[in-house]
Order: structure tokens, then sequence, then C-alpha cells
């Protein structure tokens, strides 16, 4: 497979080596600020803790998983907790430090993947990888025991085997079967954490690009997703849905084009912070945006009225009430603003690479894991975006130029990151 993902760096530059010390230091303040909150359970993590005593009575039956009571997300989360329950007792900080962990072998993983992928040194492979401490959302879903990071951690491997096997697919066919064997029963393990990571199947369709006579790889993905739909399956039908039957009504009621558009706006935060290159921008790209605001603001002020804060708690403490009270309906309008445009980008980004079947498949996993928010009908929450964090890292790789610049970035990203985990903690 041609790499053209990244390009080596002769020398570990200053704003490398900040870069590098930012993400480490980021890091470490995560786990110490997880380690330091000690109030029990909050926000969503009351609701997942019975199900592991659930999941303890009845082991993994039909009558468990349909018994699985204030949970939207499948049983990956009771399938890690359950066997870790003599560590972390199911208390906090225990259960929580379970993410900040595994959100540290992701990076790891991200490391091995950047590696092979764009032929780098390791410590500049763990540079870049280190770029998911720079993503906000990142920040909630691995401070707290939630639902997100261990598919997302399952995910990243299935991608680190898929490579793997893909690669051996000439001189070791059979190693390559294995692989992909392994990288299936790891995407099927993310779908049981969490439904929408069932895109992979679908965008691993996308690796035929330029292979469509090769017949080992049609076998290769053949193995991959018919391992992932075997394990995921078979609780779904259970569910006669994608979730268990109680539910089944925050997907009930059509489809949000106000939550995908909301995605689709934090994913260009995410690019922005991390490689704002993705980006084509010139004066008359910024007329039409501005115009395009403009109009879609006095809509929204006098007919639509929609409203979306986010940050609202955090901006509340140090703005005035007087610009508090417009902001839910003012920045609406930049976010369907921002969306088109990171679209808009985005689609001729993967024509440029068309070429290119891994990163065509890295880009439709992002991309499609924003778009499962057009079936999200209850709310809208950050933590759904983080989802596409490890695809968006890897994404973005040829596009992620070291500079002073990116430290900047870095740094409000993690500031972002951290307050919004605070918000949650009430700052306490």
């Amino acid at each position: 497979m041609r790499s053209t993902y990244y390009y080596p760096m002769k020398r570990f530059s200053g704003p490398a080596i900040l870069l590098l010390l930012l993400g480490i230091v980021a890091y470490i303040i995560l786990v110490l600020i997880t380690v330091f909150h000690q109030q029990p359970p909050l926000y969503d993590e009351p609701l997942f803790i019975p199900n592991v005593y659930l999941f303890e009575q009845y082991g993994l039956t039909k009558e468990f998983l349909l018994k699985i009571n204030e949970q939207a997300p499948g049983p990956l989360y009771q399938f890690i907790h359950y066997p870790l329950r003599g560590i972390t007792h199911l208390q906090t900080p225990g259960i929580r430090l379970v993410n900040t962990a595994l959100l540290g072998l992701m990076i790891l993983l991200l490391t091995a993947i950047i590696t092979q992928l764009s032929k780098v040194e390791k410590k500049q492979a763990f540079l870049l990888a280190l770029n998911m401490m720079a993503i906000p959302m990142v920040w909630n879903v691995s401070g707290m025991a939630l639902t997100e990071i261990p598919p997302m951690f399952f995910a990243t491997l299935s991608i680190f085997l898929l490579l793997h096997a893909l690669r051996k697919q000439d001189n070791a066919f059979a190693v390559s079967l294995l692989l992909a064997l392994l990288a299936g029963c790891a995407t099927g393990l993310s779908i049981l954490g969490r439904s929408p990571f069932l895109i992979m199947v679908p965008a691993a369709g996308a690796l035929l690009v330029r292979h469509f006579n090769d017949k080992r790889r049609w076998g290769i993905l053949a193995i991959y997703m018919s391992t992932a739909l075997a394990i995921c399956l078979p609780v779904f039908l259970i569910w006669k849905g994608l979730m268990p039957p109680q539910q089944a009504f925050t997907a009930a009621g059509g489809l949000s084009v106000q939550h995908a558009m909301l995605a689709f706006a934090y994913g260009a935060l995410v690019t922005f912070i991390l490689a704002p290159e993705w980006f084509f921008f010139n004066r008359r790209i910024l007329i039409y945006m501005l115009l395009a605001y403009v109009v879609l603001l006095v809509l929204n002020l006098t007919v639509v009225h929609l409203k979306f804060a986010p940050l609202y708690f955090s901006l509340a403490k140090v703005l005035p009430r007087e610009i508090m009270r417009p902001y839910p309906f003012v920045i609406v309008p930049v976010l369907w603003v921002i969306a088109c445009y990171f679209s808009a980008c985005s689609l001729v980004r993967a024509w440029q690479r068309r070429q290119e079947p891994f990163f065509l498949f890295l880009f439709l996993c992002a991309m499609l894991m924003l778009a499962t928010n057009l079936k999200v009908m209850h709310l809208f929450s950050s933590r759904y975006v983080a989802q596409a964090a490890p695809f968006f890292v890897l994404v973005l790789l040829s596009y992620d130029k070291i500079s002073y610049n990116k430290c900047l970035r870095a740094i409000a990203g993690m500031i972002i990151g951290l307050l919004s985990l605070e918000t949650y903690f009430h700052f306490h």
C-alpha cells in the first residue's frame, strides 16, 4: 500500500519537543484529576453499574440482554468492568481510571498504526498519536466511567490488526486471514460497546479500491466483516434492534438533521485543532460563509428559533449575562455554516485521495461516525463525536504540520477539554 500519510521530520524540532511534552503532561493531568475526583458516580455513570451486577447474576444470556436497563449501549461496558470489579470494587475513582488507562493503551496502538502507515520513527509516531489529548471531547469520555472509550479502544485495535492483515496478504496469507479474524472480533466488540461502530463494516468496502479483482483482498474482508457481524448480530436479533428494548425510544422518531449538523461542526473543530490545512480557504470562501451566516442568523432569530449552547456554563462564569442570553441562538448559524464548509472540504480531500484505499476506509469511518448522529433523537452530546477521535487522528496525518501555532491550538483544545470535563464535576 502506498504511504502518503505523513512526511518524516529530519530532526525533532523545538515545536515537536514542546508538543510531545504537552501531550504527556496533558495525559498526566487527566490521570491526576481522575484520581482526585472522589465524587460518587454522577451524570450517566450510575446507570451502567447496576447492569454489571445484572451480568454477574445472569451471565451472557438472553435474559441478561433483555433486562439491561437505563443503558442504550451494548454489554461491552459490563464485559470490561465485571472482571475488573476486584480491583475497582465498582467504585470511583477506580471505575473512571479504567477509561483513562484504555485511553493510554489507545494512544500506544495509534503510535503503532502511525509507524506502519507513515514509516516514521516511533518517537515521532507517539507525538502524532498524542493528538488525542488535544481533542476536547476525549477528556469527557476518558475522565469519567462512561461507555465510549472501550469501543474506541477496540475499534483502534481492529484497525491495527486489519492493517497488518492487508500487509501480509501476499507473503503470509494464512496469517493474514487469522489477523482479519481477530480484527473482526475487535470490531464486533466495539459494536457491542456502541452500535455506531457498525459503520466500520460497510466502510471496509473502501479497501477494495484498486483491488477489486484481488481474490485475497476479498477473502480478508469477507473474514473481517462476517466475524464482526457474527459477534453483534445475535445480540441485535435478541433486542430486535440496535439497543436494549427499554432504550429503543432514543432512536425513535425519524432523523435529526440538527444533531448531524452539530456533529459535523464539532468534527470541524477537531480538524482545525489538529490540521487546519485540511480546509481550503480564501477571500471568496470567507465572503460566502459570512453571507450564509447572516441569512441563517436572520432566519433563526425570526422563524426557526433553534438554540444550542456548547460550554454554556463554563462561559457563563466569565462572560456577562447580556452576552450569554442570545448566545444559544447566535451560535447555531455559526455551526451550520461551519458544518457545511467542513463537509465540502472533506469531500474534496476524499476525491483527491480516491486512489488510496486505507485512507478512504479511515475517512469513511470518521465521516459515517459523525453521520450516525442523524439517528440520535433524544439529545446531542459531544461524547458522540469523541467516538470518531481515533479515526480523525489517522485521517489527518498528512495534513498535520508541526509548528508553534500547532502548539497553541493543542493547548486550546486541552483547556477546552479540561473545562468541559470539570463542568460535569461542577469544578469541585
